[in-house]
């Protein structure tokens, strides 16, 4: 399996890329927006993690700025109905942390957003997703956070005392919807002290 591909950059499009390792072996792969935003100039050094599509008529070879988009890409990809032309559109339309909290929160009008996906995939995506995802929170810094850094870090240090995982907290914390910026320190820890137990269960 190739893991990623790093060479030099090409040709690029908002589609499409051309990167040619040392070898001399010049390889097209197919990427959402998201890695399209972040690529080098022509001519550059490029990384890329990749996945390798395989049917009956058709392989391809796919490559992401981030081992998140790569791993997302697969998830979606193993889902009935939702084909690489869908899973390259949703990671294109949605930045990862919205997703998952769109698919946690079970929002199915931001999902619907998406070109290609209606509200019977968007409810499929919740069904199949829901609960495998929220690792995929853990490749980012922790600004996507909707409580304010001095109560994140009261509530934390309170779980800690407890003997709870720090960045299992800060995971849920990240998924809270926007209401949570209204909670005290108290109502919060006891909100995430009960979304936690529910987790292990």
């Amino acid at each position: 399996m190739i893991n990623y591909i790093f060479g030099r950059l090409i040709q690029k499009s908002p589609v499409r890329v051309v990167i040619e390792t040392s070898l001399g072996l010049a390889f097209e792969l197919h990427i959402p927006i998201s890695t399209f935003e972040v690529l080098p100039e022509t001519g550059k050094d490029c990384k890329l993690f990749t996945h390798l599509h395989l049917a009956q008529d058709d392989v391809r070879l796919f490559g992401f700025a981030t081992a998140a988009e790569c791993e997302l890409y697969q998830q979606l990809n193993k889902i009935s109905g939702v084909g690489p032309k869908s899973a390259l559109s949703i990671i294109s339309t949605l930045p990862i942390p919205n997703f998952v909290k769109a698919v946690e929160r079970e929002e199915t009008a931001l999902l619907t957003k998406v070109p290609g996906i209606g509200l019977k995939s968007a409810q499929r995506l919740i069904i199949e997703l829901k609960g495998k995802l929220r690792h995929l929170l853990d490749y980012f810094e922790p600004g996507f956070q909707p409580v304010e850094e001095s109560t994140l870090s009261e509530v934390e240090n309170a779980l800690q005392a407890l003997g709870f995982n720090a960045k299992d907290v800060r995971r849920e914390l990240s998924l809270m919807p926007e209401e949570a910026t209204k909670m005290n320190s108290e109502q919060l820890l006891k909100e995430i002290i009960r979304r936690l137990y529910q987790r292990s269960k």
